[in-house]
């Protein structure tokens, strides 16, 4: 676990630290590490809560070699893959294990017991025990070694703490001659002093990747695919540098030379004194309390004191640590101070000098004690020279004060310690322990193990004034030797796990007559010590005697079978590397997992297990000038001029407001000379810098552009001059342009902490996206920077111009032999077979025409248009939040209400207990998060809809608490109730009330339900299964065939690595119905799979934009996304070919798609399900109408539609013009009705003419559009009528996309009255109706207000006979 909230804390407070891991982000790595430890928890044991939970270990094993495989293809290191598996720990780590693990055994037994208690049914078979994730156990199973990643050197450790042994290797690669100091490593783990251990390295690179971790509110379930977790690297190069901020004050305070590698050194034992996995935390020094700025504050004022630094690479200066902790020593001071304030208080109600007998004792012996001091010098003071004034005069006040502050000592040695005197010997003894556990610590994090047998022998930790005269001290470890992995088991697990033993072993913990029996209580007490969280709470079970644990193991030894004795001894390391000479089949250790290697280029040797320890003498620092040469992904803040303060800002980190201060930077102003980058390469987002192009400059009144043709993406090098074009600003542009630099401004603020101040310049820039081999007329290939077709906004005081980047990035292609050898994959970006996979075949004959042959295969696609039609049949119907009200008989604030938070305190709002709150809300909607719950709600616009489920689920909770509906609806104006208000008489109890609708919420299937942002256009799980099953047909017909063709090389597209992140064609549009291909290689998806678009995940960024898939087949690594398990997946852009956009291309138009909306639900419950020929549900009707209106709600689509010279092209809106309200025409059947000519029915090609096109109708002035920027850079476009319906749009990348969209979330407001009409003639005759013929009760009531303007109703038609 490492230092508990010490992640949170130095996030907060230094906010530029950690960012999200973005695919197209990552930096190169040269080596990545695992801390398998860390893995093996996710993949074993995601959810504790739940009792029922099983897994076997096959599933374990399998689910820990694809987060192996995953993290390996984020990272991709180029040279060093190292895995460190837990082996036997130092008994200094046992105490913590032991104590974690009875902890954990009892925690399960409470969970089952109570389960039980509520007549729960548990399955039958045996659930995961987490303890066996123990050194000694969990490896029995063997890991298979058929690894295929093909880099110089792969490690395999099973022997110590795995992050130790990971820095035992660094330090041994440091101490060779040919160690490169830009080595740039990465390490994956989730203990936070994996930080320290970083920071120990002194390495300038040095990344930690870790899941996402979320602070506060609900506790979520682990998620065990890392497909679905969000990563993060933690930069500690920039950790390097806000350490330096932290103490740059002693710049200038101290006479020795400033040394940011010993202040590290110093800031690490500082961490080391709020307690980790060896030793408790000092009394009352607790991080979420301010004691790191009380470490750092009490180091900045004492250093100058000291003469040099206190922690020396790993070894303590006894005098000068012990002058820190004498000054951190008025802490202990401080902090009674608060309670002596109290006990004088006391006192003077009591009237009574000493609070207490023992009180009196402690003042008399206070008394002889300076007397004695007086003649006997201070030689043998430890502790109690803290009691004394430094010769000031001594008042009566202070004589209590001090008297109080020992007897408050004495009392918690005594309480905690168990002890009866508190001598000046305990006290020495104490004083001693701490100080030699200090520096153990510090030699294993610095040098390695120094002794094995050593540990803390105390639950607690001495007071800060108690620990003097230590300067003299000796220190002396004896080496030792480590456990043996079964005596490590029997020393750490409780009684409770004694399965995972060996049989000989297991009466050692449950015999009355074994002789070690009360190391195994069956119960145990808890202390949680200041902490506030059970999890950290001081376990207090007895301390293992190593000595009598290892003679009741004697007797036992001879018991064990031969498979158990090899089990019972340390793993050596194991090193692997590719050799291109080997060559030989590796058969499978799991066949039914992992095929065989045919070709297996392995080689391996053993290691012995002290093979990386390195002299002390030989632990050198190398140092870097990271200015110099800016390696890519490696923050720092170097590159601008800023100055830097600590402030209670209260930055954004872990979605929520930082609690303490954060480091503050400020942009110093710089000359602006912005036009001087135009067609320049630039890095931007400082300080995690990102290459970008500048196609555009503004100062707000003027603004500077890149005047180039379509698909033009050059660097203007040198004095070259751009071709640029100048335009002046009117006032809206000059607007939005101070709306942009207030939203970026404000980003930057709240999110990383800097402060921009006044801006002089935006610049427009597009970011790298990869690199793309480009073929030029001679045949010749080159590897080139390819930029997003997204322009984006950055202040120009945050852009970097002018450094020297470090690029690795080689190729050994040059020709177009190279590019595209005989038998290696591509894929076809022309027509026709776009999409298509193909083999390149020997085109000798052919190449030197700037040809390449070969062979593509076309698979059988399946047919999606009859099903995109009618999609609307399998869709969840979602309504509006007054319709659920009116069904349900409650208001529509209570629907809101209820299935967002709710909070309930304890006590009455005039009397509170406590601060704690329950959440009994339905928690189906995030408006702070944008996210909604699939087949619940759903957001459109700014309105939320809701399911037929949530209906339900809503009905269900109103009969479980009609009190509680009826006591919010009273009191809607408040934002918190409480128990004693809602439920107020004396024999109800609203604590159990609370409870039992808490435990209800919790054990409904919705509180396991994700979330998924707003912004997810998707298919629901009833349309995918339906792709599924014409996916199936299609396989049934299996008339895939190939052909052979010679090409043009730049329509073929090859998957290589070196273009990676590069969208192969930037002209596809993606929607949801097309059929993609997966055309990135060594991924979880196969290469050259197909699949459908399910889903679609918006972002603020082009290269951010993800895609659920639904692929044809199942795949090891495969998600469950609303499909059969193992088939779908998340993909960005540049890992697929748009199939259907190469139909629609061949067409030479649009293909027929919608873009699927929620659509309002049929009302089982209306009464009205008939209607006569006289009323028709108090709409006016002309008998000189088109339309006899007949009852059938209506649905607005937006259809993309090619020129179809069929007589079923498209059926326009039409609308009825009413003269009276009491002429209606009654027409009998629809083939009286005269349908206007379908030759004359133009095609609506987007949603805004097909708005424009209505509003013509209707006589309406056309439809107002303007634009609102978000502090993303994001665009909104609104519509506004002049019927006074005014509607905004999502968030889109241009002006274009948002006034297309929001015009469609128009056209759908207007669809959602439910106006009535007749059926048009059908577009697509054969495919049959949607609905039988018949009448179909509305969903609303019919509306009172009118639609446009007082008499005129918009009336659409339908497609393929289908009912929208």
């Amino acid at each position: 676990m490492g230092v508990p909230k010490f992640y949170r804390w130095i996030s907060e407070r230094y906010p530029c630290l950690s960012e999200v891991v973005k695919e197209h982000q990552i930096p190169e790595f040269d080596n990545l590490y695992l801390d398998m430890n860390g893995i093996i928890h996710q993949c074993s044991h995601p959810n504790d809560d739940d009792v029922h939970f099983r897994i076997s270990d096959d599933k374990i094993f399998t689910d820990i070699f694809h987060y192996l495989e995953v993290l390996f293809r984020i990272i991709k290191p180029r040279k060093v893959f190292f895995m460190a598996v837990d082996g036997v720990a130092p008994r200094a780590k046992m105490n913590q294990q032991r104590g974690r693990r009875f902890r954990s055994a009892k925690e399960a037994e409470d969970k089952i017991k109570k389960a039980l208690e509520k007549g729960e049914t548990l399955p039958t078979e045996a659930r995961f025990d987490s303890n066996c994730i123990t050194p000694g156990k969990f490896t029995e199973r063997k890991i298979p070694s058929d690894q295929f990643f093909f880099q110089d050197f792969i490690y395999l450790t099973q022997r110590e703490k795995g992050e130790h042994k990971i820095m035992e290797f660094i330090r041994s690669e440091k101490a060779k001659p040919d160690h490169d100091p830009n080595t740039r490593h990465c390490l994956y783990g989730l203990d936070a002093d994996l930080i320290m251990l970083g920071l120990t390295s002194h390495e300038a690179h040095f990344s930690l990747l870790r899941e996402e971790v979320r602070f506060g509110g609900k506790k979520t379930q682990r998620v065990c695919a890392p497909e679905e977790t969000t990563f993060h690297l933690l930069h500690l190069s920039l950790m390097r540098e806000y350490i330096d901020y932290e103490f740059s004050v002693l710049k200038d305070k101290i006479t020795f030379k400033y040394d940011i590698e010993r202040i590290i050194d110093d800031w690490i034992l500082m961490g080391f004194l709020v307690g980790n996995d060896f030793i408790p935390h000092l009394p009352h020094l607790h991080i979420n309390h301010d004691a790191l700025p009380l470490l750092y504050g009490t180091y900045i004022n004492i250093l100058p004191e000291l003469g040099g630094y206190i922690n020396e690479s790993g070894h303590l200066n006894l005098p000068r640590f012990e002058k820190y902790l004498v000054k951190l020593s008025d802490f202990d001071r401080e902090h009674f101070s608060e309670v002596f304030v109290d006990l004088k208080w006391f006192e003077s109600k009591v009237g009574n000098k000493y609070l207490n007998e023992a009180a009196g004792v402690a003042a008399e012996e206070a008394k002889n004690y300076k007397e004695k001091k007086k003649s006997k010098g201070q030689e043998n003071a430890i502790c109690w020279a803290a009691l004394d004034k430094n010769g000031e005069e001594v008042t009566e006040d202070d004589d209590l004060f001090e008297t109080e502050f020992r007897q408050y000592k004495r009392t918690y040695y005594m309480t905690k310690m168990g002890v009866d005197v508190v001598s000046d010997d305990f006290l020495a003894d104490q004083a001693a322990c701490y100080v030699q556990a200090i520096q153990w610590i510090l030699h294993y994090y610095y040098h390695g193990v120094q002794s094995w047998s050593w540990y803390y022998p105390y639950h607690y930790a001495p007071f800060l004034s108690d620990i003097r005269n230590i300067s003299t001290l000796k220190i002396h470890f004896e080496l030792g030797k480590p456990f043996k992995p079964f005596e490590q088991l029997l020393a750490v697990l409780p009684a409770a796990s004694k399965n995972l033993l060996p049989t000989c072993y297991q009466h050692l913990m449950t015999s009355e007559d074994s002789p070690i029996i009360e190391y195994y209580p069956p119960d145990f007490k808890t202390d949680l010590n200041g902490k506030q969280q059970e999890w950290e709470a001081v376990v207090l079970i007895p301390f293992i005697d190593e000595k009598r644990l290892l003679e009741a193991m004697e007797t036992c030894n001879y018991s064990l079978k031969k498979e158990e004795r090899k089990r019972n001894q340390h793993s050596e390391c194991l090193m692997c590397w590719y050799d291109r000479d080997t060559e030989f089949t590796y058969p499978s250790p799991w066949p039914e997992k992992f095929p065989a290697i045919e070709r297996c280029c392995t080689r391996y040797k053993i290691i012995s297990l002290d093979a990386w320890r390195v002299d002390i003498s030989k632990n050198k620092i190398t140092r870097v000038d990271q200015k110099a040469l800016y390696f890519c992904g490696f923050p720092t803040l170097k590159h601008i001029k800023h100055k830097f303060f600590l402030k209670k800002s209260g930055v954004q980190v872990f979605q929520q407001s930082s609690r303490g201060e954060n480091m503050m930077l400020e942009i110093l102003s710089v000359e602006n000379i912005a036009s001087s980058v135009l067609g320049k390469s630039v890095f931007v987002n400082w300080p995690h810098l990102e290459e970008a192009r500048v196609v555009g400059i503004s100062d707000g009144e003027t603004k500077f552009y890149l005047e180039e043709p379509p698909g033009t993406q050059k660097l203007y090098l040198g004095r070259t001059a751009p071709p640029s074009k100048v335009v002046h600003l009117g006032d809206k542009e000059q607007s939005n342009w101070t709306k942009e630099v207030q939203g970026i401004s404000e980003y930057y603020l709240r999110r990383k902490g800097i402060i921009i101040n006044e801006t002089s310049a935006v610049v427009y820039a597009q970011l790298l996206t990869g690199r793309k081999y480009q073929i030029n007329q001679n045949g010749e290939v080159r590897l080139e920077k390819q930029w997003s077709k997204q322009v984006l906004p950055f202040v120009y005081q945050t852009i970097v111009k002018d450094i020297r980047a470090f690029d690795s990035r080689f190729s050994n292609i040059k020709t177009l032999d190279d590019l595209f050898p005989p038998r290696s994959m591509v894929f076809m970006l022309g027509t026709p077979y776009y999409g298509c996979t193909g083999e390149v075949q020997d085109s000798g004959d052919v190449i030197t025409e700037g040809r390449i042959r070969v062979v593509f295969s076309i698979p059988c696609e399946p047919n999606l248009d009859a099903l995109i039609q009618n999609q609307h049949k399998y869709s969840i119907k979602y309504n509006p939040g007054y319709v659920l009200a009116s069904r349900l008989g409650v208001s529509g604030y209570l629907v809101s209400r209820f299935t967002g938070s709710i909070f309930i305190g304890r006590g009455s709002r005039r009397n509170p207990h406590g601060d704690h709150k329950a959440n009994v809300g339905l928690n189906l909607k995030f408006n702070k998060k944008n996210e909604e719950v699939p087949g619940y709600t759903k957001k459109v616009g700014s309105e939320w809809m809701y399911s037929s489920a949530a209906e339900q689920l809503l009905a269900e909770y109103l009969e479980r608490a009609p009190e509680l509906f009826s006591y919010i609806a009273k009191n809607s104006q408040e934002d918190v109730f409480y128990e004693d208000d809602i439920w107020p008489g004396e024999n109800e109890n609203g604590a159990e009330k609370v409870q039992e609708i808490i435990t209800w919420l919790k054990g409904h299937p919705v509180s396991t339900l994700s979330r998924s942002s707003c912004d997810l256009q998707i298919l629901d799980a009833a349309i995918v299964e339906k792709i599924e099953e014409e996916v199936e047909k299609c396989k049934q017909r299996k008339n895939n065939k190939k052909v052979r063709v010679t090409v043009k090389p730049h329509l073929l597209y090859r998957p290589l690595e070196q273009q990676h992140g590069v969208i192969p064609d930037r002209d596809a549009e993606f929607r949801l119905f097309d059929r993609v291909v997966n055309v990135r290689e060594n991924f979880s998806v196969p290469v050259g799979l197909r699949g459908t678009i399910i889903g679609i995940k918006g972002a603020n960024r082009e290269a951010d934009v993800l895609f659920e898939v639904l692929f044809d087949e199942e795949f090891p690594g495969g998600l469950t996304i609303r499909c059969s398990p193992g088939r779908g997946y998340r993909l960005p852009t540049s890992a697929l070919v748009n199939l259907t956009h190469g139909s629609r291309s061949e067409t030479g138009n649009q293909k027929l798609t919608a873009i699927v909306k929620p659509q309002p639900a049929v009302n089982h419950y209306s009464s009205n399900s008939s209607i006569s020929s006289g009323h028709l549900g108090g709409l006016n009707h002309s008998p000189q109408s088109l339309f006899v209106p007949t009852q059938v709600r209506l649905l607005v689509f937006s259809f993309f539609l090619p020129p179809y010279k069929s007589q079923a092209d498209f059926v326009t809106s039409y609308m009825n013009k009413p003269h009276s309200t009491n002429e209606y025409h009654n027409v009998q059947s629809m083939d009286h009705v005269c349908w206007p000519a379908s030759s004359h029915m133009p095609p609506v090609s987007t949603p805004v003419t097909e708005l424009s096109r209505i509003c013509s109708l209707v006589g309406m002035p056309q439809p107002d559009f303007s634009f609102l920027r978000t502090p993303q850079t994001m665009t909104v476009c609104q519509v506004k009528l002049s019927n006074g319906l005014l509607v905004h749009g999502p968030q889109c990348h241009s002006e274009n996309e948002a006034k297309e969209k929001a015009a469609l979330f128009a056209l759908q407001q207007l669809g959602s009255l439910g106006v009535n009409f007749p059926l048009p003639p059908p577009i697509f005759p054969n495919y049959p109706p949607a609905v039988p013929p018949g009448t179909i009760p509305p969903v609303f009531p019919q509306p009172t207000g009118k639609v446009f303007g007082s008499s005129k109703y918009l009336l659409l038609g339908r497609l393929g006979g289908s009912v929208g």
